[in-house]
Formats: C-alpha cells, sequence, structure tokens
C-alpha cells in the first residue's frame, strides 16, 4: 500500500503547470522561479493559520548550554516563538518563569550549581536573557519548546515539512495557482484570477476546518435534562 509522503518543490511546479495548462517549462507563461516564489508565499501565509490551531503543528524542542558568567543565549535560527523554558534537575524539568522587566533588579554570580539555579528568562534581539546570570556551566541545562520557522524550498529536491495535513499541498497548489492568473489578470485587464480566487476560498475554509480537528482537548456535551428540571 502506498503512503502520503512530502512533496518536493519539482514535483509541485509540475502539479501546478498541468493545472495551468503549461507543461513546458521552456515554453511557458511562468518560469520555475516565479511558481517557486508564490508556493514559498503561500507557506509562510498558511503557516499562521497552522500556528494558530496549537495543536503540536511546527512544535520543537532543543536543549541548550548554559555557560558561566554569560547571561545570554542564542536563539536557534529557526525559532519563530518561544512556548516555554525549563531548567533540568537531577529527575526531570522545572519550567521556569518569563519576566520582562526593566527595573528588575538582578545578580551577576547567580546560583553556583544545576540543582539550585532557577533564573527568570525574557529575550533581546535573538537571545534569551538568563536573570540573575549563571555562575556555572552546563551542557543542555536549559530545555526549549518552541514553533519553527517552515523550510523555504528552493531546489527541486527540496520538499515540505511532513508536519502538515495532506490538504496543504493542494491548498498551496492552487494559491500559485491563483498568484499566477492574478498576474496574468493585472497585465491583460482580464479577469483570469476569479476562478482559482473562488477555488482558493474554498480550499480555505476546508483548511481550516481540518487543521482544527487534530485537537484533543475534551469537548464536553451537557446532557439532555427533563423540562421538569428547569
Amino acid at each position: 500500500m502506498a503512503t502520503l509522503s512530502s512533496p518536493t518543490l519539482q514535483n509541485l511546479i509540475s502539479d501546478i503547470r498541468i493545472q495551468l495548462n503549461q507543461r513546458d517549462p521552456n515554453n511557458t507563461t511562468w518560469r520555475d522561479d516565479e511558481i517557486g516564489l508564490y508556493l514559498n508565499d503561500g507557506i509562510k501565509r498558511y503557516f499562521v493559520e497552522l500556528v494558530q490551531a496549537d495543536e503540536g503543528y511546527f512544535t520543537t524542542q532543543v536543549d541548550l548550554n548554559i555557560v558561566a558568567n554569560v547571561e545570554t543565549i542564542a536563539l536557534p535560527s529557526d525559532c519563530f516563538q518561544v512556548k516555554n523554558l525549563w531548567k533540568k534537575v537531577t529527575n526531570g524539568f522545572i519550567s521556569l518563569n518569563y519576566k520582562n522587566s526593566h527595573t528588575m533588579n538582578y545578580s551577576t554570580i547567580g546560583g553556583s550549581s544545576s540543582e539550585s539555579y532557577f533564573p527568570d528568562y525574557s529575550f533581546q534581539g535573538n537571545n534569551i536573557v538568563l536573570r540573575d546570570t549563571p555562575n556555572f556551566s552546563e551542557t543542555a541545562g536549559i530545555r526549549m519548546e518552541y514553533l519553527q520557522f517552515p523550510n523555504t524550498i528552493v531546489y527541486g529536491g527540496d520538499t515540505l515539512t511532513d508536519q502538515i495535513s495532506p490538504i496543504f499541498k493542494e491548498l498551496l497548489e492552487i494559491y500559485a495557482i491563483y498568484k499566477c492568473k492574478l498576474k496574468e489578470s493585472m497585465v491583460s485587464g482580464g479577469n483570469m484570477h476569479l476562478i482559482p480566487a473562488q477555488q482558493l476560498m474554498v480550499l480555505e475554509a476546508q483548511f481550516k476546518s481540518i487543521i482544527e480537528k487534530r485537537s484533543k482537548n475534551p469537548t464536553y456535551v451537557q446532557a439532555f435534562l427533563p423540562e421538569s428540571y428547569y
């Protein structure tokens, strides 16, 4: 039995060309790099919809090092939003408090051991700031869970992330087709983009409905009560 796999950029472009009825990349209105640009625009646009579902899409974690007398830790280059920070202890991890205060006093010689150091944290540029400042070093002393930016697909063999629902592929394709036809309409003065726009609206609605179904939160339904109860 075949399984679903993440499509490559070249697969996506080929599918789009079939739908645009311009299969030959050497004799076409739209170059491959232009279609690729529209696909990446779609990834960034609908990535936000996935993140808003807040059920693990694009969520990952990383362990970060603590360095003595250094209060900052660089964020990963693909970090979009930090969800939580934990301090490693002997039997697990303890959640740290986020505190963004410009008037808070802090020590530059904070806890001197892994078991006694539980700093507050904030952000400064692309860095986490730990306060009090650590007075010791520890490999993988901080665990961070964060939302990561989706990868940009540049080369023909690059693939979409495998964290997305199957309808995401179809949505990206129709979005790219809509952008192609919108450009054609703007250049020629026609309305070639209207049908793709309608299809895009339908797929967007389906996409939002499907990603919400990933939630495992319980739904409580009020039991039916006889009228005499009220």
